[in-house]
């Protein structure tokens, strides 16, 4: 029988030598890698040599990649632009990817004769003009009120031109409107003002300043001098913008580039983007990426740019970067397609570029240092329900995990447990379990109670796991006694526990005769109910699952010459009863075990005559 490394050296050898995307899947088909190769036999190959390619995530991906697909691409750009779509979309394992899932921010100009200039997350292909993607939110709408303040761009959502408005809005009384929508300007001026506050958008300050200047001296020839003095005020504003941004550059700089560097914190990375507009410093975008800890810096900085630019609507000509990424000339490649021009990849060593450089990677240094720290610090942070909780019940620590346990039966049959897991208020389903009560007979809740919190706790003590906070038990003083009485024999008295009895959502501690006295509206009762309904639902669950097992299993089993383990063979061949029912009799005869003559039997049990 071929190894799983021998059926994937065959299909390797079988792909084609042209660019595309290879992918790499787990047993369940789940992509766990997204690749792009100029040559997909080789590439592909380079991963199931003995030595590996020498890259961090090889291991670990060939340990668990059981099966390869490809897609076959024109170019090598057209298989970088598929692996960056897939990775984005997909999410691969074992890929970097931009972290936050979120849509990012837009300054939309949109394709009407009356333009409006808005921010949106969402872009659509209806000829409208994009700048961005931006990753802060507040800074986009600070730029664009300032974009309001200077230019007097309609802020309205009207359909313009139409002949129902009669009266222009209050922001043309303050001069901050132009009135397009009553014709107060023709439509080329307002047009006129959309182009200069995309200018100014993009950077573009020192042509616009230019712009203004020649229409403010073209407007005083005219003796139109209110008008004159209104640009005059336009330019200070936008040369206010200009020497601002030049405190963070030196006069010595010129023509558009971005600067982009990175820090990179166990399995986290942080990329900041800092765009330079003619020499000046337009704004910085900082982008969290995760799966960083199965690529190397270069792969790293590859996977981002692609992911990047893919998407910006800006292409710059010159790009300065910190190391050189793999695959730098597919990269280059790939921009200058989408800016329709050259673009030239530098990695400065000293100057001005290089402290630049310097500032982008301090920048993500601080930026993901204090993402950490706030994560850290929210996760640390005890939920106010959990201290209102240890409040109400005077308990001596807080009880951010919770362990709740419910009994059930039906009519003294298919007696089951469960036991549910919470975390700071919050159901954490890989601590939930199911327990087959085994060593009592008929009904006693009690009895049922000491042994699953007997298991359970012994279980733990022996793989040495941490215990919840708090055990809660469904049930009244009964339950809490049984429960506390175990707890006291395996060393654990100073176990908090705590039970709720359903009649009056009363709330029992050991050693208290009386209930609690819990408000109904605390948030503690609250927290405390919806565990209890939650070990509730999950045993109710189990105990049905079991009971329909019993009942499919019994209808096969009791079929002559179909035992427990034949009866097994078929529910999992065929998924179900029902599917077993309306398969053939060479479809039964085709499960281990089952020849030709007890599938017939097997058919004519189930269905009344053999098929």
């Amino acid at each position: 029988m071929k190894t799983r490394k021998e059926i994937l050296r065959e299909k390797a050898a079988a792909l084609p030598d042209s660019p595309g995307v290879y992918l790499w899947k787990d047993a369940s088909g789940t992509i766990l890698y997204v690749g792009k190769a100029k040559n997909l036999r080789n590439r592909v190959m380079s991963y199931l040599r003995d030595e590996g390619d020498g890259r961090a995530q090889v291991p670990w991906l060939m340990a668990n990649a059981h099966d390869l697909d490809y897609i076959v691409t024109g170019t090598e750009i057209e298989a970088l632009v598929t692996e960056a779509n897939m990775a984005r979309s997909e999410k691969p394992r074992y890929n970097v990817r931009l972290k936050d899932d979120k849509r990012y921010p837009y300054i939309k100009i949109t394709k009407e004769k009356i333009p409006r200039i808005y921010l949106t997350r969402k872009i659509t292909n209806d000829g409208s003009r994009y700048i961005g993607p931006y990753t802060d939110v507040k800074a986009v709408r600070k730029t664009l009120k300032l974009v309001h303040t200077i230019f007097p761009i309609r802020l309205c959502s009207h359909k313009l031109p139409s002949n129902m408005i009669k009266r222009a809005c209050l922001n043309y009384q303050i001069k901050r409107c132009s009135g397009p929508c009553v014709g107060y300007i023709s439509v080329g001026d307002y047009n006129h003002y959309i182009e200069q506050a995309y200018k100014f958008l993009i950077g573009r300050n020192a042509e616009l300043i230019d712009e203004l200047k020649n229409r403010m001296q073209d407007a005083a020839d005219d003796m139109q001098f209110e008008l004159a003095a209104a640009i005059r005020d336009r330019i200070a504003a936008v040369g206010k913008v200009v020497e601002r941004s030049r405190a963070f550059t030196t006069s010595r700089l010129s023509g558009d580039w971005d600067v982009v560097n990175f820090a990179i914190v166990n399995n986290e990375a942080c990329v900041v983007v800092m765009e330079i507009r003619e020499g000046n410093l337009l704004g910085k975008k900082d982008y969290m990426l995760s799966g960083v800890n199965y690529a190397s810096p270069d792969q790293m900085l590859a996977s981002f740019l692609s992911q990047y630019y893919l998407n910006a609507t800006w292409i710059v000509p010159e790009l300065h970067l910190p190391i050189e990424p793999e695959g730098a000339e597919s990269i280059r490649a790939m921009m200058e397609e989408r800016c329709d021009g050259p673009v030239a990849i530098y990695y400065p060593q000293r100057g001005e570029k290089k402290r630049l450089l310097d500032l982008a990677a301090t920048n993500a240094e601080t930026i993901i240092t204090k993402a950490i720290e706030k994560r850290d610090r929210v996760k640390d942070a005890i939920p106010s329900v959990v201290l209102a909780l240890k409040r109400d019940l005077k308990l001596q620590t807080a009880p951010r995990t919770i362990a709740c346990i419910d009994i059930s039966h039906l009519h003294g049959s298919d007696t089951v447990a469960s036991l549910v897991f919470f975390r700071d208020g919050r159901p954490e389903k890989s601590g939930y379990r199911h327990f087959k009560i085994r060593t009592v007979e008929g009904i006693d809740d009690f009895m049922s109670m000491r042994e699953v919190v007997d298991r359970y706790f012994s279980r733990r003590i022996e793989e040495e796991k941490p215990f919840p906070d708090l055990l809660m038990v469904d049930g009244g003083k009964g339950q809490l006694s049984s429960a506390k009485a175990v707890l006291d024999n395996l060393g654990l008295a100073k176990q908090q526990v705590a039970g709720l009895a359903k009649r009056l959502e009363e709330v029992f501690l050991p050693g208290a005769s009386e209930a609690q006295n819990i408000p109904k509206s605390s948030s503690a009762l609250h927290l405390l109910q919806r565990i209890r309904d939650e070990a509730h639902r999950f045993a109710i669950t189990y105990q049905k699952k079991l009971r329909k097992k019993r009942t499919i299993s019994t209808a096969l089993t009791s079929i002559e010459g179909v035992g427990p383990a034949m009866a097994q063979s078929l529910l999992t061949r065929f998924g179900s009863l029902a599917a077993v029912r309306r398969a053939s009799v060479d479809e039964i005869a085709g499960t281990p075990g089952i020849g030709r003559k007890r599938a017939e039997k097997i058919a004519e049990a189930l269905n009344g005559d053999a098929r």
